[in-house]
């Protein structure tokens, strides 16, 4: 089969470096962009949004901010557009990684109200729970710290497992195979003026650095004549640094050392 291949294309060099195709994830302008759709199945009734909010590449503690807001909202997202206002079916919220790129994404299916207004629920959800965050008493909070600390270190009870977690080191040449142990460490050392912070500064509503995409999905009977489709920026995240050299580096002088 390859021979079969290789035998129709004609001759060539080796694409350079640069040239091999590979997935790009976009840098979101800061505010909010829109893109709107129609559901292509005549059937379904059911609409959706999805808020995505990007936060970026591992720099800092905005990854581990990050994870730990999504623990603390994940549970009152759901109890309240859900079980409370019932929505629809789907109710979700998560971390995403995409090319070493996070974000927290809130999700909603829903046959009751159309993605405008879901998305208006959300932000109504989002503003309130900055509220909840500043009352979260000392011991919820470090509960919650716990919580993720352990999750953290919950590694390798299998091989697979394992060769999952080393594997996925390498793929992103960040070669950090004691990351989980030094993620529970920091956790346990957040304090809720940084989430409180973060939050404002990130995730908010309305917030200064704020990089949100949200998608609508319209059921066919609901949808508008015209959909907006907001243009997106052409800058992209660099692929994540190797860090072969610098750890082989680092391993030299240790030795010298």
């Amino acid at each position: 089969m390859v021979a079969s291949v290789t035998s129709a294309i004609p001759a060539s060099a080796p694409l350079a470096a640069d040239q091999v195709p590979r997935r790009q994830t976009r840098v979101l302008s800061v505010g909010r962009a829109l893109r709107q759709y129609t559901a292509p199945n005549p059937a379904e009734r059911n609409s959706a949004c999805e808020v995505y909010l990007q936060v970026g590449m591992d720099e800092g503690d905005s990854w581990l901010l990050l994870a730990l807001l999504a623990t603390l909202l994940d549970q009152p997202f759901y109890s309240e557009l859900r079980t409370k206002q019932q929505l629809g079916y789907i109710v979700q919220s998560s971390v995403t990684e995409s090319d070493g790129v996070r974000a927290l994404v809130l999700s909603v299916q829903s046959s009751v109200l159309p993605p405008p207004q879901v998305e208006e629920r959300i932000d109504t959800f989002l503003r309130s729970f900055r509220d909840t965050l500043a009352a979260l008493s000392d011991a919820e909070l470090d509960a919650y710290r716990e919580a993720l600390a352990v999750q953290a270190t919950d590694v390798d009870k299998r091989l697979g497992q394992q060769a999952g977690r080393l594997w996925s080191e390498i793929v992103q040449r960040r070669y950090d195979y004691g990351r989980p142990w030094r993620t529970a460490s920091r956790v346990r050392k957040v304090t809720r003026q940084q989430l409180l912070a973060f939050y404002d500064r990130v995730l908010a509503p309305g917030a200064p650095e704020t990089r949100r995409l949200a998608t609508h999905v319209f059921d066919q009977k609901g949808s508008p004549p015209s959909l907006v489709l907001d243009p997106l920026p052409d800058a992209f995240f660099p692929r994540p640094p190797d860090r072969s050299a610098s750890l082989r580096a680092a391993a030299a002088t240790a030795r010298e050392v």
